[in-house]
Parts: C-alpha cells; sequence; structure tokens
C-alpha cells in the first residue's frame, strides 16, 4: 500500500462538513427505508451529504452497503478502493 493511500487525500481535500436539519431528516429516510441493511449513522450521514452537495465518490471499506444504497442524485455511488 502506498503512503499516499495510508495518509488519505492531501490537506486541501480534507473539509469537516456539517450536517444540516436537512441532513439529519434524510438521514433517518435512509435508515428507515433500509432497515433490512441495519445502515448505522455515520453510513446514512455520508450519504446524506453526498446528496446535497452532488458529490459521486465514496471512500469506504463498507462496500455491501453502499452498493445497495441508491443516493437520490445517482444511480449508484462510485466505491473506493
Amino acid at each position: 500500500m502506498s503512503p499516499a493511500s495510508v495518509e488519505g487525500p492531501p490537506p486541501w481535500r480534507r473539509r469537516v462538513i456539517d450536517l444540516t436539519e436537512a441532513d439529519w431528516s434524510r438521514c433517518l429516510d435512509l435508515v428507515e427505508g433500509y432497515a433490512d441493511l441495519r445502515p448505522d449513522l455515520m453510513d446514512a450521514s455520508i450519504i446524506a451529504v453526498a446528496e446535497r452537495l452532488g458529490v459521486g465518490t465514496v471512500a469506504t471499506l463498507n462496500h455491501r452497503d453502499f452498493a445497495i444504497v441508491r443516493p437520490r442524485h445517482l444511480d449508484a455511488p462510485e466505491l473506493l478502493p
């Protein structure tokens, strides 16, 4: 594994995103809508924020759940690694 993959994205590509009221509501929709997957708040919040920001790529080790969940703005997210 290369050092860049261990360290994550360069500092200029990192930022903290606060959840909005609409994000919290969407998280609840996702947790209820995909109850059979038992998604946690972290997974739901990643999808909610990705939808709000129009992001199509998600870095996750949880490919099983993210391959099933359908964001509103995409047929499916691109999953990394």
